[in-house]
C-alpha cells in the first residue's frame, strides 16, 4: 500500500464534482490510461477512502419546499436523542452535532410550519430553543489534501506514516502499522476462528 498522491487527490476532486463522471474523463484530466485510472478507484475503494458513490438531491427542486438551516438547542442530558431523531425527520439532508451541544438540520420543508415539521419526529419539551433561517442558496465544497486522509492500524490504532503493511483476512483488507501488527491480529483471527469453529 502506497500513501496518496497528487493524481489520486485530483481523482477524489474530480468524483467529488461528479460521482458518474467517465473513466476516460477522468484519464484526460490526469494523463493516465482509462485502465489506470479504474485501477486507482478500486485501490481507493479498498483503502476505504471510497466508501460509496451517492447521489446530491436538491430537494428544492423535486417540489414546493424550502430549504431551511435549524439550530436546535437541546437541553443537556437530551443531545443524543434529539440528534437521533432529527436525522428522520422528512426533507432533511444533513444533520450535524456541535461541540457545545447544539444540533444543525440542513433540509428542505414542504408549507411554512417548522414547528410542526419537527413535531413529527422530536419530542419540543426536551428542546430549550430553537433558530430557524431559511436558505436562499446553498454550496458544498469537500477541500481534500494529502493530509486529510490518515489510515490507523486496526490493531494499535497508530496512525500509519510509512505506507504500512496491508493484508487480506477472511476477504477483507486490513491495514498494518508494521509487520507484527499484523502478525499478532492474523494469529488472534485465527485462534479466535478456530475456537468457533471447534464448538
Amino acid at each position: 500500500m502506497r500513501d496518496l498522491d497528487d493524481t489520486d487527490l485530483e481523482i477524489l476532486s474530480l468524483l467529488t464534482e461528479d460521482a458518474r463522471r467517465p473513466y476516460n474523463e477522468i484519464a484526460d484530466h490526469v494523463g493516465l490510461t482509462p485502465p489506470a485510472v479504474s485501477d486507482r478507484i478500486s485501490r481507493l475503494e479498498e483503502q476505504g477512502v471510497i466508501q460509496g458513490f451517492t447521489v446530491d438531491i436538491d430537494r428544492s427542486t423535486l417540489r414546493q419546499e424550502t430549504a431551511v438551516l435549524v439550530n436546535l438547542h437541546p437541553k443537556p442530558d437530551a443531545v443524543a436523542d434529539v440528534y437521533d431523531a432529527a436525522t428522520t425527520l422528512d426533507g432533511v439532508d444533513h444533520v450535524f452535532e456541535g461541540m457545545d451541544g447544539h444540533v444543525l438540520v440542513h433540509a428542505a420543508i414542504s408549507g411554512g410550519n417548522v414547528r410542526s415539521w419537527l413535531a413529527t419526529e422530536l419530542d419540543l419539551s426536551r428542546v430549550l430553543e430553537y433558530d430557524v433561517t431559511p436558505l436562499t442558496r446553498s454550496d458544498r465544497r469537500l477541500a481534500l489534501s494529502a493530509a486529510g486522509f490518515a489510515l490507523d492500524c486496526v490493531l494499535c490504532g497508530k496512525e500509519i506514516t510509512d505506507g504500512g503493511v496491508t493484508t487480506t483476512v477472511d476477504g477483507e483488507r486490513k491495514t498494518f502499522c508494521c509487520r507484527s501488527c499484523e502478525g499478532q491480529y492474523v494469529e488472534e483471527y485465527e485462534a479466535r476462528r478456530g475456537a468457533l469453529e471447534s464448538e
